[in-house]
């Protein structure tokens, strides 16, 4: 009886242990984790700011395509969409504000929750954001795209420059006034703004809440339906970046089963 007391208070005190840990987010181990994102993301941000008249010229080329491409759906519902918009005010400015700050948000926060829970969900989803924006700069690089609202002659509106007036950006989607030059804007494809939505979506949706799962579905879809309406991305973009996040989870599960971190060789090891 005593043996049986004793296992139970050793369990019960490695489980307490081990939930102490798992919500640790401020440690030696948390900051090489996090500070190696933020380098990461710097890195991301110098690559893809790079351009010039070849990447305008290429860009405004590759955009042409894709509006044929997208035909009916580009004249019929993108161009509705972005027109209707600038007619109702409040969803605009919302729509502006949105594009340009949700990502920077929503993204380190569930970064953190899914750090704060630990487990290979974490890793899983550490990797592949890692690993979908490498993914995304290749694209970059190799394929610049305009933004329908830098595309002459396809009837998109700038929204963002519409309603500057309202917000600290001008005339560079959300880069402040003054300071347009310091990004890309003919690298619109994939939209990564939909991209880290849709990662957000796959890591809160593993959080098994019914709350989080609500915003697991609200936040990418939303995000899909402002950088439209907005004219900062084309559908094709949209799933570009859902084309990157997606590849990038696909191959990290697969590397996961290969270490045993999930899938049949875990379960056997629990």
């Amino acid at each position: 009886m005593a043996v049986v007391e004793s296992s139970r208070g050793t369990a019960a005190t490695a489980a307490v242990a081990e939930e102490s840990a798992g919500r640790k987010l401020f440690s030696v181990k948390a900051v090489v984790e996090l500070g190696t994102l933020v380098v990461l993301a710097v890195i991301y941000n110098l690559v893809r700011a790079g351009g010039g008249p070849a990447s305008k010229a290429s860009g405004l080329r590759h955009a042409d395509w894709i509006v044929d491409a997208e035909g009916w759906f580009f004249d019929k519902i993108e161009l509705a969409l972005n027109h209707w918009i600038v007619g109702v005010t409040a969803l605009a400015v919302f729509a502006c504000y949105f594009y340009a700050l949700m990502h920077y948000v929503a993204t380190p926060v569930v970064l953190l929750v899914s750090r704060k829970r630990g487990g290979w969900q974490y890793w899983r989803g550490y990797w592949a954001l890692v690993l979908a924006c490498a993914i995304a700069l290749v694209s970059y690089a190799n394929f610049p795209v305009a933004p329908p609202r830098l595309v002459p002659g396809i009837g998109a509106i700038d929204v963002m420059r519409e309603f500057s007036s309202w917000g600290w950006w001008g005339d560079a989607a959300s880069a402040p006034r003054g300071l347009g030059d310091a990004t890309n804007q003919y690298a619109a494809m994939p939209s990564l703004h939909f991209g880290w939505s849709l990662w957000c979506g796959i890591q809160m949706w593993g959080f098994k809440n019914l709350r989080w799962r609500i915003a697991a579905v609200a936040y990418p879809t939303l995000q899909a339906i402002v950088v439209i309406a907005t004219a900062n991305h084309f559908g094709l973009d949209v799933l570009g970046g859902a084309f990157c996040v997606l590849t990038a989870f696909g191959i990290v599960t697969v590397i996961g089963r290969l270490l045993g971190k999930t899938g049949p060789k875990a379960q056997r090891a629990a």
